[in-house]
């Protein structure tokens, strides 16, 4: 009768030991809990001409001369990383951008590397975006497309 009570005091022991441990590290901030809160919390943008937003339909990096934008955009995924799918709008500029051609380029998106945007605390934005096209590139006039392309975006319209 003795051994079994010395066991299960040893097993209440063990089991309050770990009770004051696990909130230990709690109240200490270290741990999956204390880290993974903050980050879900921060929100993250992708910025062009029209500024920065979240999960945009459209979007038109060279703000100036409308000659490379997408359109039609749909995002599945918009976390850290973010995956989409849109039309890309190329104009050939041929002879000239204003005379050009422009051409209509199913793509896949990636949007990716979230840094911390200055002066938005607590906001992060992607500063990668990749492009890989998913039909024909041949055109006839159409400017060479590579296969992928990733713009460095900036944290606020260029």
């Amino acid at each position: 009768m003795r051994k079994l009570l010395s066991k299960r005091a040893g097993m209440v022991g063990g089991v309050i030991a770990g009770a004051v441990a696990a909130a230990a590290v709690a109240a200490s901030g270290v741990g999956f809990a204390a880290t993974a809160a903050p980050a879900a919390a921060r929100s993250v943008v992708i910025a062009d001409c029209h500024g920065a937003r979240m999960k945009p339909g459209t979007f038109n990096r060279l703000c100036g001369d409308d000659s490379d934008y997408l359109t039609g955009v749909r995002w599945v995924s918009w976390k850290n990383v973010a995956y989409g799918r849109g039309t890309e709008h190329l104009n050939d500029c041929n002879p000239t951008c204003a005379a050009g051609h422009v051409y209509a380029y199913p793509v896949l998106l990636t949007a990716w590397r979230a840094l911390a945007r200055p002066g938005h605390a607590g906001q992060m934005y992607f500063s990668r975006l990749t492009e890989i096209h998913t039909g024909s590139l041949r055109r006839p006039g159409a400017a060479t497309v590579p296969l992928t392309f990733t713009w460095h975006l900036a944290p606020s319209a260029p």
